[in-house]
């Protein structure tokens, strides 16, 4: 226990095991108690990176919705994206489905409903969503605008928003409109390439 501000921890001084040796040096040694094939999960050379929400040059106009990428596959070797999106009522998905990936919603101003499977949760400002792969979900705004943040895992999903939005020339909302007819015909064509269904009425 450390009990002032200048102790130091000690020195770890636990023994790594012939498997963690064959890797040491390439690929890194993991943590105790980590998952098996935790020790080549980061190939050597990754990096701690930062990167704010104010950044114009990885953000986004996505369907109503300034979208900035705060970590993308290309950052965490394909484990996970980071994702804050800034939007208002309206332009909501239709009802989807992942076979891919995992998402997590983190509401951070506005009010959310999300549908997954058969529950209804309501989103507030310091709530976490959960939405697991293969399962059926949508949502719709409730107040006027809404902050979120939606972490993907893994990453790959992001390259979607890329592929049907345009660069932001401003941190501002884009106009409020709905996506043109080609741009949906688009979206369904691509859907099997991400992995993504469409639960259409």
């Amino acid at each position: 226990m450390i009990t002032s501000p200048t102790e130091r921890l000690a020195p770890y001084s636990g023994k790594t095991t012939a498997a963690q040796n064959e890797y040491d040096g390439d690929l890194g040694i993991s943590s105790p108690g980590a998952a098996p094939g935790a020790a080549n999960m980061y190939p050597q050379g990754s990096i701690g990176f930062s990167r704010g929400r104010r950044s114009l040059d990885h953000s986004v106009w996505y369907s109503g919705a300034l979208m900035t990428f705060l970590a993308t596959g290309e950052d965490t070797h394909g484990q996970f994206a980071l994702i804050e999106a800034v939007g208002r009522r309206g332009n909501v998905p239709p009802p989807h489905i992942h076979h891919r990936e995992d998402e997590i919603f983190y509401v951070l101003e506005g009010e959310i409903v999300f549908w997954v499977g058969d529950r209804t949760i309501k989103g507030t400002p310091g709530t976490m969503i959960f939405l697991p792969r293969d399962v059926r979900h949508s949502f719709t705004i409730e107040s006027k605008q809404y902050r979120m943040l939606i972490l993907v895992t893994p990453a790959g999903f992001e390259a979607w928003f890329r592929e049907f939005s345009v660069p932001a020339p401003a941190m501002t909302l884009p106009p409020a409109n709905e996506p043109a007819y080609g741009e949906v015909r688009r979206m369904l064509q691509a859907a099997p390439r991400y992995g993504l269904e469409f639960v259409l009425p």
